[in-house]
């Protein structure tokens, strides 16, 4: 039964994340140490090889997966169906700002990783499941169609990756940490359409 290797990691620092912002669809850019960051995500994928990247649309994902990219130099496939989720009315804000204009509840329903919670969204912004299943159907698209491939990599975003760890098959109970240029490893099994968690690559 054939997996998929998934080494997916979350783009490098910006502005906004340095200043507790919520980026959602907005598109900014990597700052230096988010560049010095990729850098070191480079080193990882050139000792792990995978045979493509695939990457959000949005600036901060497309600059880390191309300087990840810079040693193995294989394919990119760029996609909004990659994308953060879109968040709606607080992007812009401080995270302090979102607790006090929507409530310390939608904070609990936002950084929940209980199914319970995935009907939230904030206002005009996406749904949780929305979210995670809009990801899921790219990436399992894009393997049923190239199945050629054994090991993929993934540029995405802090969230993004939260949901898509947190939904597999023996997923960490407790939250996983979600640094920039973290780096995650799960399996897609091409069969029955499963999801397994792996774990942090170090």
């Amino acid at each position: 039964m054939k997996r998929v290797d998934i080494f997916i990691f979350r783009h490098g620092e910006t502005d906004w994340n340095r200043e507790m912002r919520f980026q959602g669809h907005t598109d900014i850019p990597l700052n230096e140490k988010g560049k010095d960051q990729a850098l070191v995500l480079k080193k990882q994928l050139a000792e792990l090889k995978p045979e493509v990247i695939l990457t959000s649309d949005l600036i901060r994902a497309v600059e880390t997966a191309k300087i990840a990219n810079e040693h193995i130099n294989v394919p990119t496939f760029i996609s909004e169906n990659l994308r953060e989720c879109r968040l709606g009315d607080p992007e812009g804000l401080h995270r302090d700002e979102v607790l006090k204009k929507y409530g310390h509840d939608s904070w609990e329903k936002w950084s929940s990783n209980d199914p319970a919670s995935f009907e939230f969204s904030f206002p005009n912004g996406e749904k949780k499941i929305d979210h995670l299943n809009r990801m899921k159907n790219h990436i399992s698209d894009f393997c049923l169609k190239n199945s050629h491939y054994n090991k993929i990599a993934i540029s995405t975003h802090g969230g993004s990756l939260r949901r898509l760890v947190h939904n597999c098959l023996g997923a960490p109970t407790k939250p996983a940490t979600i640094p920039n240029c973290v780096l995650y490893k799960i399996q897609f099994c091409l069969k029955n359409l499963e999801w397994h968690f792996v774990g942090l690559i170090k």
